[in-house]
């Protein structure tokens, strides 16, 4: 089964050649040109949709818009803000008579139904509240409430009344303004 025209040193002499001249892979050179290639012509995924908005934020003209817009909103909000005070009467400026106490309704009058912005223009706004409860009653009136509480008998409540509208009102000689608010 031997073949006499082979020789077997010869073949092992090609595969020693073989293997010394062959590295097995392909140089390097070749693997960059083929990655190259493959890079320029693979498609590029589309950006997502926060990658467009930044790229088109960045641009100086887009910039200026979005700016301008911002600062349209703004005023806007200050000049709705500002509305809403105008409609608020100011209460720390106002004469003393617009302190004093309004008269009871009657009993048969139906009570009075505000609206709801009114309602809250002037209560969501927190000085109108806090000029609501600052507001001292005149002088006058508290007097007045010292009378009525002699005439009813309690003169306990009144001598503390008055003393309360004493340190309100210090230079004021409040016992001569009782007697000149007294009926005579």
């Amino acid at each position: 089964m031997n073949d006499s025209r082979h020789d077997p040193d010869t073949d092992d002499g090609l595969i020693q050649h073989f293997r010394q001249h062959s590295s097995g892979e392909p140089p390097a050179s070749l693997d960059a040109f083929i990655l190259a290639t493959a890079h320029r012509e693979a498609p590029k995924p589309s950006p997502n949709l926060w990658q467009r908005w930044l790229r088109v934020c960045q641009q100086p003209r887009w910039q200026m818009a979005f700016a301008s817009v911002a600062g349209v909103a703004l005023l806007v909000g200050v000049v709705t803000r500002t509305s809403e005070f105008e409609h608020v009467p100011n209460t720390r400026l106002a004469a003393p008579a617009a302190f004093s106490a309004p008269a009871p309704a009657p009993m048969s009058a139906p009570p009075r139904i505000e609206s709801f912005s009114a309602e809250m223009s002037s209560d969501a706004l927190p000085q109108a509240n806090m000029a609501k409860r600052a507001v001292p009653e005149p002088l006058e009136q508290g007097l007045q409430d010292v009378l009525r509480l002699r005439q009813a008998g309690d003169d306990a409540a009144a001598t503390a009344k008055l003393a309360e509208l004493q340190k309100r009102f210090p230079a004021q000689n409040l016992e001569e303004r009782l007697k000149a608010l007294q009926p005579h």
